[in-house]
């Protein structure tokens, strides 16, 4: 159904009118001319759709002649929801003078108030009257009310995920001018939005002002549109919305049937933990076993959603004795009364480093060393445990990009993982599509897909170049291909125009010296090779200003090295040498790297 422009149908309901019984009434001549109206689509209904809250209708006007009355003072919009017997008619607005501006958000708060339901569609009967003597004549219209265009939404793990379907719709207090829920709530993360008040349904959303934490019970917490996450330990809650002031309060009214282990501290135990550590003590419990070693933060977990994770990092371990992770002591944590401990059954094998070795269902490792041990329970999958231990680097072992210049601020939906080179854990790489103007632009990183541990840029890029800091990207980049690379040794981000080379005989470099350059082609979002001179290998590599090793110098080019496999772009990473993509002269190479495709032209 197409829809009907509401200027138009405002201006054609001033013209309607009909006669008045009572003799102290304005009388309407008979002659009187009314209007003739005809439905946009051939029949016989008007659609009125809201575009969002703050659009005002176009201020309208009137003057006696329309009504072909005499001159009145005030008149009132009124909307029926009886069959058009106007016997239970709400006021709209009342004692109104031409001109009349009215915005959209009242109109659609005067339905509300007039009893049509949250987002539901009514057929309605709508007037205009002069000082209500004179009953216009009426048009039916189908209108779908205010909570249409405006809901809020409760949105994220907390509720179930992050798509639409998702959305926990919030009951709209036209007295107090706020949103309010009342539901059960699972460990996890939750913002707020309004999902029907733009095609992205992310374009207004709330978090928190500041870093994702947990808030339990909290008054007037403030918020800010894209703001970070808000975290729930679960239950039922009650939480109250104010839009207008931009902050949120929150109630638990019972706590969630799941484990909570917030401040639950452990601890490592064993020969096997050296004593080496600064802070390793000898084991004082009634296990009387070698030394004990608090992980990081004073022995508590990380949370995040129902994921509770414990660190220990750089922590010495000897070789060829055990150890094991338990609850502090080998006793019952006052928190939840539960008491554990775990051995080599639990380590996640594929994600740690092959020197773990199994020691009579203890943990242990064959060379001495200082490594990263990290212990992960999910109260949502039975308190699952799950140990990974690697040898420990200075440096992450992942690194993520995300926001809006790139896609959006929702972790585990728009950010994006950058690329390792190789021997050089100080370095990590990518090239992006960043795109300028975009509401809540900028960039951030984190070496965890998590508010946290993110980090930005400080002050204003020299050659491209940034000093590490805390604030966004900010939005100074016209719209295109760029090359990000995150050198935490020297503690700066470079974000430049993406170097993309060529090396070997297919590009007629017999002596492999590099440095054979691809053509950024932003309007069409490719970055492309010059024909190939050759057949054979085709090897392509990224370089840019701070990808520097230790020394200071350049890394060595196959150590930014990727590749396009069955039109796939491979990246080798810290990998070993990739597979080989032959190529015969003539050709060239397209790269997508918003699709991380690659094509032979």
């Amino acid at each position: 159904m197409r829809h009907f422009n509401i200027y138009a149908l405002l201006i054609l309901l001033l013209g309607l009118f009909a006669s008045c019984e009572d003799e102290d009434k304005v009388q309407v001549p008979a002659d009187a001319v009314k209007p003739v109206l005809t439905a946009p689509d051939g029949g016989g209904t008007y659609v009125l759709e809201k575009v969002n809250e703050e659009e005002v209708f176009k201020t309208f006007e009137w003057s006696a002649a329309d009504f072909n009355i005499p001159v009145v003072e005030e008149y009132s919009i009124e909307v029926d929801a009886t069959g058009g017997d106007f016997s239970s008619y709400k006021v709209i607005a009342n004692s109104i003078t031409s001109p009349y501006e009215i915005t959209v958000g009242d109109f659609n708060k005067a339905m509300l108030a007039a009893g049509f339901t949250d987002g539901e569609a009514h057929d309605i009967i709508l007037r205009i009257s002069a000082n209500h003597h004179l009953s216009s004549e009426t048009i039916e219209m189908n209108v779908t009310t205010y909570f249409d265009a405006e809901p809020w939404t409760v949105i994220g793990s907390a509720v179930g995920g992050w798509d639409l379907e998702n959305d926990q719709y919030m009951t709209y207090d036209k007295d107090n001018d706020v949103y309010t829920i009342t539901l059960d709530m699972v460990p996890g993360d939750f913002k707020f939005r309004a999902p029907k008040k733009d095609s992205d349904p992310w374009k207004f959303n709330y978090g928190l002002s500041g870093d994702s934490e947990v808030i339990e019970d909290a008054q007037d917490v403030e918020l800010e549109s894209g703001g970070s996450n808000i975290q729930t330990l679960g239950g039922n809650y009650t939480i109250t919305l104010d839009v207008t002031n931009e902050k949120f309060s929150i109630v638990q009214n019972s706590a969630g049937d799941l484990t909570n282990w917030t401040d639950v501290v452990l601890d490592a135990v064993g020969t096997g933990v050296s004593a080496d550590n600064a802070n390793a003590s000898a084991d004082g419990s009634s296990w009387n076993w070698g030394n004990v070693l608090l992980p990081d933060n004073e022995g508590k977990p990380a949370s995040n959603g129902t994921t509770f994770t414990w660190t220990w990092t750089g922590v010495v371990l000897e070789a060829e004795e055990g150890f094991k992770l338990r609850t502090l002591n080998g006793e019952a944590a006052p928190e939840n009364g539960i008491s554990f401990d775990v051995g080599y059954a639990a380590l996640d094998v594929e994600n740690s480093t092959d020197q773990v070795v199994d020691k009579d269902g203890n943990f242990s490792v064959s060379t001495k060393g200082e490594y990263t041990i990290t212990l992960e329970i999910d109260a949502a999958s039975g308190d699952t445990k799950k140990v990974t231990i690697v040898e420990y680097s200075a440096y992450p072992a992942h690194m993520y990009m995300i926001g809006a210049s790139i896609g959006g601020w929702t972790w585990g939906e728009n950010d994006i993982e950058m690329i390792p080179v190789h021997s050089n854990p100080h370095l990590f790489w990518r090239i992006v599509w960043i795109e300028k103007g975009v509401q809540d632009a900028g960039l951030k990183f984190s070496e965890e897909q998590a508010w946290g541990k993110d980090f930005g840029v400080s002050g204003e890029a020299v050659d491209g170049v940034y000093a590490k800091g805390s604030d966004n990207v900010p939005d100074v980049y016209e719209s295109g291909y760029y090359m990000v690379v995150v050198n935490l040794r020297e503690e700066t981000i470079e974000i430049t125009t993406p170097s993309i080379n060529g090396i070997g005989g297919v590009f007629g470099d017999e002596n492999w010296n590099g440095g054979i350059a691809f053509t950024v082609d932003n309007a069409n979002k490719v970055i492309t090779s010059p024909a190939f001179t050759g057949n054979g290998e085709l090897r392509m590599y990224a370089t840019a200003l701070t990808m520097t090793n230790k020394d200071g110098d350049l890394v060595d080019w196959w150590q930014a090295e990727f590749i396009a496999l069955n039109d796939v772009i491979e990246y080798r990473g810290v990998g070993d040498d990739q597979e080989r993509l032959n190529v015969t002269a003539g050709q060239s190479i397209s790269l997508d790297f918003i699709n991380g495709t690659g094509t032979l032209q």
